[in-house]
Parts: C-alpha cells; sequence; structure tokens
C-alpha cells in the first residue's frame, strides 16, 4: 500500500520534471553574419566611442570631422589601417539588443531608383536581461552620391 509520503514524493518528482522540461532554452547562432554589399572579411574600429549615436551620422563617406575617426582591418583584426574613402564608405544602423544575440546585416542596392538600404536584424533571448547597445558599422563600395540610404533595424526575441 502507497503511504502519503511516497505519493507526495511521486506528485514532486513528476511535477518538477513537468517544469522542467517545460522552460524554453533561448538558442541564437554564435555568429553573425553579413550579406549582399557588405564587404566581408571587414572589420571596423571606431576611434572614439558611440559615433553614430553621438552625432546621428548613419552613412560615413570620409568628409567632414569623422574621416580619421576609422580605421579597418582586413586580415582579422591583425593590422589596421585607414579607411580608402575613395573606394568604401561605412554605413552604421545602431540599436540596443540583449545581451545574447546573433545578428544579420544585409545591404542591397536599387540601382534604378537610387535606394540603398541597409537591414540588422538581431535574434536576442528574452531571457538576457542586460542590453547593450552596438552600431553595426560594415563597410561598403562607395555609394552613388544622390543616392537614399534606408536604415532598418529589426529585433527578435526567443
Amino acid at each position: 500500500m502507497l503511504t502519503k509520503k511516497s505519493i507526495l514524493l511521486s506528485l514532486v518528482a513528476i511535477t518538477f520534471l513537468l517544469v522542467a522540461n517545460s522552460c524554453k532554452k533561448c538558442t541564437v547562432a554564435d555568429n553573425n553574419e553579413v550579406t549582399g554589399i557588405i564587404v566581408k572579411d571587414a572589420i571596423i574600429y571606431p576611434k572614439v566611442g558611440y559615433i553614430s549615436t553621438d552625432t546621428g551620422i548613419k552613412h560615413f563617406t570620409g568628409v567632414g570631422i569623422h574621416a580619421n575617426s576609422f580605421e579597418v582591418s582586413f586580415d582579422g583584426g591583425h593590422t589596421r589601417v585607414p579607411v580608402n574613402w575613395g573606394a568604401y564608405d561605412i554605413l552604421a544602423n545602431p540599436m540596443t539588443i540583449k545581451c545574447k544575440a546573433s545578428i544579420l546585416n544585409d545591404v542591397k542596392v536599387d540601382a534604378i531608383n537610387s535606394i540603398v538600404t541597409y537591414t540588422s536584424t538581431a535574434t536576442t533571448c528574452k531571457s538576457c536581461e542586460q542590453d547593450r547597445r552596438i552600431e553595426n558599422f560594415v563597410l561598403v563600395p562607395t555609394i552613388s552620391s544622390g543616392s537614399t540610404v534606408w536604415f532598418d533595424p529589426i529585433i527578435t526575441e526567443n
């Protein structure tokens, strides 16, 4: 005959197993991706804090006071060189995300309508309580003058 203590322990164990298995684990990719016209393997190093956040500038062409505010690396960060503004522009798509996230940065060109769209899609974990600010700097071939650049930050939570 089962005792009340055995029944109670069994119920507690079953409840624990149900709760433990029903908790959704958050998983995001371990790496970030870039697509479109973004120069692959380029790492942007700003020389000062949050440039796009502080200035509101998101399209850097090498003109103005921020022309010397960046360096770039094409070899995984081993060497840094000044940006060749004749060949490249830098775009920023700032956002505030949770502490654990993966980012997909994509820059597409609609040459017919002279529109460049920079989309940053962040997949984050709701369970991560700490926020962090990122600027999402990317190196792109020089954008034609007269083009309109659209910035589309998207944040999804798991």
